[in-house]
């Protein structure tokens, strides 16, 4: 016959076993916090282990509540921060077997120091992977403006770090013509990666000259979001540079490293941006001044250079324009000897062609005057007569041909001129019948109807 156990001697059994192997005992143990659920005040984790990407144990664990209170106390705020979904952490448990709920494990401390190093561990790899893509050093490549006058600004408005920054952009006293564009998003918490990461990718959509990311200082633990391999990554590739105020001065975040421009507080941020500006100004009032200054100088050489050239030319031209003005005279004297000589010359050669032409014409019109004149005043006579009695012939013949051709005379010969509405008929081109006939005589008119037409 098989001997046989009920599960409850089963259970039983395993418990003292497990009592006796591990009694009282703890011990520090290290995991990856994969769930929390808090119910009652007490903490519920699953916890796991991994290698190359798969599970190599899981495993529930709990803090009883009393347990709670205390860790909250040494550790304050940090506390919440290591108890995150993804962080590896450093527990002192025991083991604690249930007959109903089976297999866990009681933690009573946890180590911060294990997370931290397990950040730096982290924060390492991530720097060596985006050197190994080459990402790290891509912001670094890219120029940033001297003037920085719009911004688009990432960040949470609920941390003072916010307000410090926009507060000092806006009151500060060397430049405050600031174009801010913000875009709102969690720095820390299971959605601030995600966030973060479209932020960045918005921002660099923007017509701006710079992007700005910061946060109000923290803790490592409220850092470590800054070290996350997708945010730095997005950063890396920006077509925007970047500048941060993470709000620490110690440690730094990877995103300080891969970014164009690192600045210790949203404050300092600021004061960069305003500052930079400013020294910009400063610089060209400078060069400003300094181009007046090396200007007025050479004005003031130009103007004694001018000075004395002008005495030296104004010596050297009077003598010029006293020799000329002599020289002018001499020529001017003998042009009008020589123009006295040859007026003369001419004169008398045009008194000679005078007389003669005088002598000739005088002649002419004595040959003129006797013989040509009264032929042509004989000749325009006869002409006259005969072109007198050719209009008259014309005259006449025209009279005839009016006679003939008056419309009375045809009249008296019996023949008439028929028209409707004072148009002749033969150019009427209207209907005919019914129509009123005017019909004109030698002596009356006949006013008839158009009863019938036939052609």
């Amino acid at each position: 016959m098989k001997k046989t156990y009920t599960l409850t001697q089963l259970v039983d059994s395993v418990k003292k076993v497990l009592n006796r192997t591990y009694g009282e005992q703890s011990y520090w143990v290290s995991g990856e916090l994969v769930k929390l659920n808090i119910k009652g005040g007490h903490y519920y984790l699953e916890l796991a282990d991994a290698e190359k990407g798969l599970n190599t144990a899981q495993m529930k664990a709990v803090i009883w509540r009393t347990q709670v209170l205390a860790l909250q106390t040494n550790l304050g705020e940090e506390f919440k921060l290591l108890m995150q979904p993804g962080n590896r952490l450093l527990f002192r448990v025991s083991v604690t077997f249930h007959e109903i709920y089976g297999l866990s494990l009681t933690i009573h401390d946890l180590d911060p120091a294990f997370t931290y190093g397990e950040i730096e561990l982290k924060k390492k790899q991530t720097i060596e992977r985006l050197k190994l893509e080459g990402l790290f050093d891509l912001q670094k490549a890219l120029r940033l403006p001297m003037i920085v006058k719009r911004v688009v600004l990432i960040g949470s408005p609920d941390t003072s770090g916010y307000r410090d920054f926009l507060s000092e952009m806006r009151q500060n006293n060397i430049f405050r013509n600031f174009i801010i564009q913000e875009i709102a998003t969690t720095v820390q918490g299971d959605k601030a990666v995600a966030e973060i990461c479209a932020a960045l990718q918005e921002a660099d959509t923007y017509a701006a000259d710079a992007i700005v990311l910061i946060r109000g200082g923290g803790s490592k633990m409220d850092l470590n979001v800054f070290n996350d391999y997708q945010i730095c990554s997005a950063i890396a590739q920006l077509r925007l540079p970047l500048i941060t105020g993470i709000g620490h001065e110690t440690d730094e975040v990877v995103a300080d490293l891969v970014a164009n421009t690192r600045q210790i507080t949203p404050t300092a941020v600021a004061k960069f941006l305003y500052i930079r500006v400013g020294t910009f100004r400063a610089e060209l009032q400078y060069l400003l001044d300094k181009s007046l200054q090396i200007g007025l100088t050479q004005l003031n050489q130009a103007s004694e250079l001018f000075s004395s050239t002008n005495k030296f030319l104004t010596h050297y031209f009077q003598n010029i324009i006293t020799e000329y003005r002599t020289d002018v005279q001499i020529k001017l004297h003998r042009i009008q000897v020589s123009t006295n000589e040859i007026l003369a010359d001419q004169r008398a050669i045009l008194d000679l062609s005078l007389e003669k032409s005088a002598s000739a014409a005088c002649h002419l019109l004595n040959i003129v005057q006797t013989i040509e004149l009264p032929s042509m005043l004989e000749k325009l006579v006869l002409h006259s007569s005969n072109q007198i009695e050719i209009q008259r012939l014309e005259i006449l013949n025209l009279q005839e041909k009016v006679a003939v051709l008056n419309p009375l005379k045809l009249l008296k010969v019996g023949y008439t001129m028929s028209s409707i509405d004072q148009t002749d008929l033969s150019l009427y081109t209207g209907e005919l019948i019914g129509k009123e006939l005017q019909t004109l005589t030698d002596q009356f008119i006949v006013y008839s109807t158009i009863t019938k037409i036939q052609k």
